[in-house]
This record gives structure tokens, sequence and C-alpha cells, in this order.
């Protein structure tokens, strides 16, 4: 009998996983999201009617969390295995928690309040994930309809945490609905089932299409050409190939598409390397070579990542990330955005948003010693300077881009704050060939998607291996590359103004969730000990 429970248990655990899992790039059937949880949900059921100890549950849970984990994002184990383990154990704890608090609400208070109080705690996971020094958001639930942006056009209003709770709220209604599925006559069913599929399926569906009817938008056309210059990253970026011999071939395979009509030309992260010291920058060889390039092309304006450094001038204006070079010598490393046009002035973004443990040590006061032992990818080791928030470029032709860089492209709000600073078309750089042909790089390019649809601009994305191509303010995929290509594509994309209510008020959704939850799991607790009491 013990054993039958659980093979039950191992079956919901399994099960979750894997229609978790099937919600995701290469599958994308994001449907299957709406019941991922069920699984679980039985499975709590099972074990508090059963007796057994919570410690069970949390061992089931976690073991379904970690397969979900380590089955979409098994490809961070190419660049860094143990930055896979962290991320898989740590992002499987976080996710437990709420788990944990349902379980615990529903064993004192046997009230289906703890459903909302799990959804709660669950969204105020996420926005959690997505603020602190060890941020991994990557698996955040609204992220699945990134492969169908059409059903989720009011994400303008809420943003990807709308399509949590969205998620969230479906799996509860179905785990109720089955749960007294035997218990009802057919016409009730039929009419359960109706009323579940058309009022919280279909509806949120049928307003997307409506919003996406009504939108319009006034026309300010611009061409735009994005490179993808597919240099190996582990053998030729970092290594065999020169600087020179790197940006000679990118502007290469940008002047077989060029034409006097391209006015933004988006070359990939770090694309222009070999000592671009920022106080020097029109003397790098690399930017010479982008020069002679605009020379050709006086009409286009250009974006480009950039590898740069910067020495300080007064040592005791030095940042926390500056590196000592000798005597009182300190500098600091950049992964950069640069912004060049036919004037003098090159603008600079020092990328805000750095991958923990790959460009900064996560809590640097307290694992300052472990400095060393940060991932290289990038061509640098240890933790890089940053900026403290977005920054927009202006344009020769007096218009404003917002410069992402790579992983700065899965965080909302922050790409929600360029638009604020008046960005009217986004401008991703990336080098997503760390993980080779997997999932994650068509992941990290759908994700822009939704970034589109969120802000209400135009996508350029230019990236170095992976996926480069265009996104509509709908979300929709204008054109795109092929893996491991070189190629350069061009587009006719439109600069956009205003902002939509989601860039005006960011993560509420999360912030409120979090206020909620915590209040709701202080005032049951509290409850729950005075009944006992």
């Amino acid at each position: 009998m013990r054993l039958k429970r659980h093979t039950y248990y191992l079956f919901c655990s399994i099960s979750a996983a894997i229609l978790l899992t099937l919600c995701w790039e290469p599958f994308g059937f994001f449907v299957t999201g709406f019941v991922g949880f069920v699984p679980l949900f039985f499975l709590e059921q099972k074990v508090r009617e059963q007796k057994d100890s919570s410690t069970l549950f949390f061992i089931y849970v976690s073991l379904s969390l970690f397969l979900w984990n380590a089955a979409v994002t098994f490809w961070i184990w190419n660049a860094t295995a143990f930055g896979a383990i962290a991320a898989f154990i740590i992002n499987m704890l976080m996710m437990s928690l709420p788990f944990v608090v349902y379980h615990r609400m529903q064993k004192r208070t046997h009230d289906n309040r703890a459903e909302w109080i799990f959804i709660f705690s669950w969204i105020a996971f996420e926005f959690w994930h997505l603020n602190w020094d060890l941020s991994w958001p990557w698996l955040t639930l609204g992220n699945i309809f990134s492969t169908a942006p059409s059903i989720v056009q009011w994400y303008e209003y809420t943003g990807y945490l709308g399509g949590t709770f969205w998620v969230l709220f479906v799996n509860f209604k179905i785990f109720n609905y089955l749960k007294i599925f035997n218990e009802r006559s057919v016409v009730m069913n039929f009419s359960k089932a109706f009323n579940l599929l058309f009022f919280w399926l279909f509806a949120p569906i049928f307003l997307s299409y409506y919003i996406s009817i009504k939108y319009t938008e006034t026309e300010h056309p611009v061409n735009v050409l994005v490179v993808q210059p597919n240099i190996d990253p582990y053998k030729d970026k970092f290594g065999n190939m020169t600087p020179f011999e790197q940006t000679t071939k990118m502007l290469k395979i940008a002047e077989e598409k060029m034409d006097s009509s391209v006015q933004l030309v988006c070359f990939p992260e770090t694309s222009l390397m070999g000592n671009l010291d920022e106080k020097r920058l029109e003397t790098n060889e690399s930017i010479q070579l982008v020069r002679q390039f605009m020379h050709k092309f006086p009409n286009a304006t250009i974006v480009s990542g950039a590898d740069t450094y910067k020495f300080y001038d007064d040592p005791k204006q030095k940042s926390t990330t500056a590196r000592k070079l000798e005597g009182d010598e300190f500098y600091d490393v950049y992964n950069t955005a640069l912004y060049v046009d036919s004037s003098q002035n090159i603008q600079i973004y020092h990328k805000a948003k750095l991958v923990p443990g790959v460009e900064k040590m996560p809590f640097p006061k307290v694992f300052h010693y472990l400095e060393n032992f940060a991932v290289s990818l990038g061509g640098t080791s240890g933790s890089l300077g940053n900026e403290d928030s977005s920054k927009v470029f202006n344009t020769y032709y007096g218009h404003k881009i917002a410069p992402v860089i790579c992983y700065e492209s899965i965080y909302g709000e922050f790409v929600g704050t360029y638009i604020s600073k008046g960005a009217e078309l986004i401008c991703i750089v990336t080098n997503d060939g760390w993980w080779g042909k997997t999932p994650g790089i068509y992941q990290h390019f759908n994700f822009a998607a939704l970034r589109a649809i969120e802000t209400r601009r135009y996508v350029a994305r230019s990236a170095n291996t992976g996926v480069s191509g265009f996104f509509d303010a709908k979300g929709n995929i204008i054109s795109k590359t092929e893996w491991w290509k070189d190629d350069a594509q061009k587009a006719t994309l439109n600069y956009n103004s205003g902002e939509t209510f989601y860039v005006k008020y960011g993560d509420y959704i999360g912030r409120f969730s979090c206020v909620v939850a915590l209040i709701s799991i202080v005032f049951y607790w509290r409850k729950s000990e005075l009944a006992e009491y």
C-alpha cells in the first residue's frame, strides 16, 4: 500500500515536470502550462489525506521542479557546469517555497483561500527573482506565451506577470473541477467545463484579439539592418581571430545588404574588441574601420556591442568592481553598447543588468573572495562595471533608441525604463553562441516578442551567433536569420512614441502580490495558532 502511494506521488511529480517542460522551446505547447501544476496539487491533497510528512511532499515537489528546470535550461551546461547546477538548485528551492506555504496553509486551515495565497506567493517569488543578486527569471510562467504573442496582447497592461497569474488561476480552476468531476451529473459537468473554458481560457484570448484589432500607430518608418557575423565564441572570438579580422568580416557582411536607404545598422554584443579605451575610442582600429564603412554610407548610424574599459584618474573615485593594474592605477571593464554617427561624439552605455556568476559576483560584500572564480564568458572574468540604470541613444535623425544588451532583454520592467526615457525603438545586441544549437537560443529570441508587446515598440535583434531578426509592436516576427549562418537582414521598422500602462507602472502585479502574500501568510498563521490554542 505504501509502495502504491509512492508510485502515485512519483507519477504526479514526473507528469508535472513533463507538462511544464512542454510549454517551452523546442516544443512551445503553451496549453500544457494551464494544467502543469495540477498533478502537484493532487500530490499535495494525497499527502495531506494520507497524513504523510511535509518533508515527503517537499521531496516530490522539489524533484518535479528540478526536472523542469533541468529539462528547459539544460543548455547552460554548455557554458558552465557549475553555473547550470547552481541555477537548477537555487531555482528549485525558490519555486518550492510557495508550495510549502500552500501545503502548510491547507494543513492548518483547510481553507480554499490557500489557493489564492499560493498564486500571490508564486508571483511574489517571480518578482523577487527579478530583483535580487541571483536573479534568474528565465522560467517566469508568463514567458510561455512568447511563442504565441497574438493571445497576450494585454501584456501592454499587465506585463508577463499577468501571464503568470492567468496560468496559475486556470490551473486551480481545472484542479477544483477535476476534484468534483465524478460527483456531478453530466449536465453539470458540461456546464462547468464550458464556463471554465470560455471565461478563464477563451475570454483573455478574445480580449487579446480585440486589443490587437484596435491597435494603431503613427508611421515614422526607419530602415534597419541587423548583422550576424557568426564568429565562434569558443574558438575564434576570443582566440584565433584578431579584433581587426572580426570587424572586417562583420562590415563585409553588412556591406552586402547595405544601400543608401539604411539609417540604422545593428552589430551584436562585444562585436567591437581590442583595447577599446573609452577615453581614446577614435584611435582604436575597430572604430576606424567603422568610420571608413560610414564614409561609404553617410546616411547610416550604428549601434554596436563592444568590449571596453576605462581608467580612473583618481583612485578614490574607483568603483567596487574596479581592477588594479599596478601602483595606484585602477580600471573597470564593461560590456558596452556604442552609438556611432557622423559626429565625433560616440555615445556609450554600459550593461546594467549583469549575469550573476558570469559578469558579476552576487553579494560582493559576502563573496568578494570568490571573485576570481567568476565564469569567463565574453573574454573577461571577474565582475564587470555597470550602469546604475538604462540609457537611451539620441540619434542623428532626432530619434531615441534603447540599446538593450543580451540578458537585459528578459526583464520586462527594466526594458520599460528605456521607453520612459523616450526610446522609440528597441535594439537588442546579444551573443547566444555560448549555448550551441539548443532551445536556449530560440527561447531568448522569442522573449523579445513579449518586450515588443509590453512597450509597443519594434525590436531589432542582432546576435553574433544565435538568431537575429525583427519584431513588430505586436510581437510578430518580421524576419529572422538561421542558426550558425553569416547573414544580414534588412527591414523597415517604425519609431513609436507614448507609454503603455505597463511601461508607466512596471511590475505592479509583483509588488501587489508581495504585499498580499506577506499579509495573508501572517494572518492565516496567526489565525491557525489561535484556533489551536
